[in-house]
């Protein structure tokens, strides 16, 4: 009988501190965290699944029930192999991708509704009328995965499959996006996957209900006595480990035996488990805010082409309000900080993750992966001037923004053409680099007491020198006579007046917030 124990296969792939790659099985990546720099899969969302994957194991056989044992964990180099190796022994079988009675991560019932091309596992191989851009592959072609290639997409469709009808297994076709789709997933990244993984893990003690809305059922998919049904259920997640390996798929491996290896070679998957819950009440690895309209509610942060994730730097790493709601990591780092375990001078990164669907929700766009730096600095910060003063320096950027829009729509309009696409693509992606600067600075600022000024005015130099240029490029750019260079001339002007009257109103919030209480 084919095996392929996930544990102690090779399928994991992690860079290590010297940026050499390779893969690693479930026992090695936590035992080895400490010589490892993070994972790395083939796309942005295979990296956050595999992640929640080895977040939810690190959980089950770590805890930690409260910040003391945290930062036990913090002060040993690595992660103590003895309580791993005694959780893995109670379940023998349970981490083994072809095991008859309990594939991994699936559902042998739906086996018999056929098994479709392995491609399927794969969002940009082409499928029928799935066609993408960059594959070749044709639905007439036979896809063949190796067992740990099928293992890393398997963990990746559970949490980012999109939605749409999938193969029933009797008569329920209808399929919801796979949870993750709804919200970027924030992953608080430190020097070694080792301090990223105990970064990102809450206090967790499910008999005392921590983290919050987890029960004392609670546990990852292969703790469960049985398989999942093969009947798609609408359910309320038991805790954070569930949610961590929520089967969102019910899935089957077909494989076949090759003279050296066992190949996947067809795939069946048919819907899953339905969450019902609001998800700021259930997910805590993803960020909220509230639209700016009466009664709206909180709505998950998430990446878009083009407009960096950095514009929501303040639902990313200020302490919450009625506005928005950080993720739950970030909010236990101020105690740890408190206690000890963190140093309030360390500066950490946030690595957001998420990936666009058609409008129907069926086919993948595009994958996305962004960062912003996370002073601790600014994520202790209770002073709501320190959210107001980071609102501003969106606004500013925002406004510039909108200042080119206008200036190439007057133009346009004088001379009935559409206005190009390409403006604004000649300055968002100038900005997230210095607006990381800013944060940098503003955070070392309040922590010596002083110059939070000097770091919004040099954001603001970034924000016009930036503008200037897209907006000279554009000037420049294209042939124009007559009346046309004249009318250029003068949307130039106007628009580098505009951007004079918002770094003068930026500069005067600035000067205002730094004048602090005990100056007054």
């Amino acid at each position: 009988m084919a095996r392929f124990d996930l544990v102690e296969e090779q399928w994991i792939p992690v860079v290590d501190r010297k940026g050499v790659s390779r893969t690693v099985g479930l026992a090695e990546v936590l035992l080895t965290a400490h010589e490892s720099r993070g994972i790395v899969g083939e796309t942005p969302p295979m990296t956050a699944a595999l992640y929640r994957l080895v977040l939810a194991l690190a959980h089950r056989v770590y805890g930690p029930v409260d910040d003391d044992a945290w930062g036990g964990l913090g002060r040993a180099e690595g992660f103590a192999e003895q309580p791993l190796r005694n959780y893995l022994t109670e379940f023998p079988d349970r981490f083994d991708l072809f095991d008859e009675r309990r594939p991994f991560l699936q559902c042998p019932a739906v086996a018999t509704r056929g098994a479709s091309s392995a491609a399927k596992l794969v969002p940009h191989r082409a499928v029928g009328n799935n066609t993408t851009l960059f594959d070749h592959t044709t639905a007439a072609d036979e896809v063949i995965l190796d067992p740990d290639e099928a293992a890393r997409w398997l963990v990746t469709l559970q949490a980012y499959d999109p939605g749409g009808l999938k193969t029933p297994y009797r008569s329920d076709k209808s399929s919801e996006r796979a949870p993750c789709n709804w919200f970027g997933m924030v992953l608080i990244e430190g020097a070694t996957l080792k301090e990223t993984l105990l970064l990102n893990m809450l206090r967790y003690h499910p008999a005392e209900q921590q983290p919050r809305m987890t029960t004392d059922a609670d546990r990852p998919v292969w703790e469960a006595e049985q398989p999942p049904p093969p009947e798609p259920r609408r359910r309320t997640p038991d805790g954070w480990t569930d949610v961590l390996t929520w089967p969102s798929r019910r899935v089957w491996l077909s494989s076949r035996s090759t003279p050296t290896t066992t190949v996947v070679d067809g795939v069946v998957i048919t819907p899953g488990d339905r969450r019902v819950g609001d998800l700021p009440d259930t997910e805590w690895m993803a960020a909220y805010r509230r639209p700016d309209r009466k009664g709206a509610g909180l709505f998950p942060v998430r990446l878009a082409h083009g407009r960096g994730v950095w514009r929501f730097s303040r639902e990313l790493l200020l302490a919450g309000n009625r506005s928005w709601q950080r993720s739950y990591p970030l909010e236990q780092l101020s105690a740890r900080v408190e206690a000890g375990h963190i140093p309030p001078n360390a500066v950490y990164t946030l690595r957001i993750f998420g990936q666009q669907l058609d409008p129907k929700a069926t086919i993948v766009r595009q994958v996305l992966e962004e960062s912003v730096v996370a002073p601790v600095a600014l994520l202790r910060a209770e002073d709501p001037r320190v959210g107001r003063i980071i609102g501003h320096a969106v606004s500013l950027a925002a406004d510039a923004g909108r200042a080119l829009r206008d200036m190439q729509r007057e133009h346009a309009a004088e001379f009935s053409a559409e206005a190009a696409a390409d403006l604004e693509l000649a300055y968002w992606p100038h900005l997230p680099r210095p607006f990381d600067t800013f944060l940098r600075d503003l955070g070392a600022a309040l922590t010596a007491g002083s110059g939070e000024f000097a770091a919004a005015d040099a954001w603001a130099v970034e924000v016009a020198r930036n503008a200037h240029q897209a907006a000279q490029r554009w000037a420049e750019g294209s042939p124009r006579r007559g009346r046309s260079v004249l009318a250029a001339g003068a949307c130039y002007g106007r628009f580098t007046g505009k951007l004079h009257h918002l770094g003068a109103v930026f500069r005067s919030h600035a000067s205002g917030f730094a004048l602090r209480e005990d100056a007054a």
